[in-house]
């Protein structure tokens, strides 16, 4: 009776260690799948992947800046650059500073700059944008952006609105909803809509008070859409500036 009493209890034990082994297997897998889900990779930048970088001058006529000429690293970009112009580029990952002179001034060491940017280090598959503007009381200043240049879901792209005109806080509107509520100078709302075409506009924030009237733009495929408001109140020149930033594929 003993003896099969022993090997009955084994028996038990090695079923029991077999249905422990495959429950721990089955919980590891659901953990491991779950984390996969949660933590999806980033698309992966490619080696040869460059840097972006896009120069827009967007301060009004009449600022000190009609005319102007953009060096970047001390180096000629945009010569005679006036209101409304826009420049991309592709570099090597690096450093750059971004100096903005009179028209047919030099950068020496004797010649002041009308606007500068700090040093900034630019990694492989960056993609920014430096935008001279004015402030909210008008006065000319140099603004860096970070570029989304990711798919945000299946017929879906981006649409970035950035503030950088001598103006207090806006709405802005898309299809007559307000998308963005009290976007302020010199800082920027995004949001992931289907492709189609928006009639978007602005108004001064929490009124009906058209600043900016309506445009149609266009969410495309592949394409962060990014949507400037920049002029000055004052002088009653407010307007958009619409820069298409490619997206990268898996």
């Amino acid at each position: 009776m003993q003896i099969l009493a022993s090997q009955s209890l084994r028996k038990d034990l090695m079923m029991y260690r077999r249905i422990a082994s495959v429950t721990t297997f089955a919980l590891l897998a659901t953990l491991f799948t779950s984390n996969a889900v949660l933590a999806a990779p980033k698309p992966k930048v490619k080696k040869n992947d460059p840097a972006i970088m896009t120069v827009i001058h967007a301060i009004p006529a009449t600022f000190g800046a009609d005319k102007v000429d953009i060096y970047s690293n001390n180096k000629l970009v945009i010569d005679n650059a006036v209101p409304g112009s826009v420049k991309s580029f592709s570099l090597e990952p690096g450093t750059q500073q971004i100096s903005i002179y009179a028209d047919g001034v030099l950068p020496t060491s004797d010649t002041a700059s009308v606007l500068s940017y700090r040093p900034i280090y630019l990694p492989q598959g960056t993609d920014v944008t430096f935008v001279a503007h004015l402030s909210a009381s008008d006065k000319p200043v140099l603004s860096l952006f970070k570029n989304m240049n990711t798919e945000p879901g299946k017929k879906r792209s981006w649409l970035n609105v950035r503030h950088v005109a001598g103006a207090p806080a806006v709405d802005v509107r898309a299809s007559s909803k307000i998308l963005f509520r009290s976007l302020s100078n010199g800082s920027e709302r995004k949001v992931s809509l289907r492709f189609g075409t928006y009639p978007t506009d602005v108004v001064i924030a929490g009124t009906t008070t058209v600043a900016i009237p309506s445009a149609n733009v266009m969410i495309k495929d592949n394409v962060n859409t990014v949507v400037y408001a920049w002029g000055s109140a004052v002088k009653g020149n407010l307007q958009f500036l619409i820069q298409e930033i490619a997206l990268k594929k898996d």
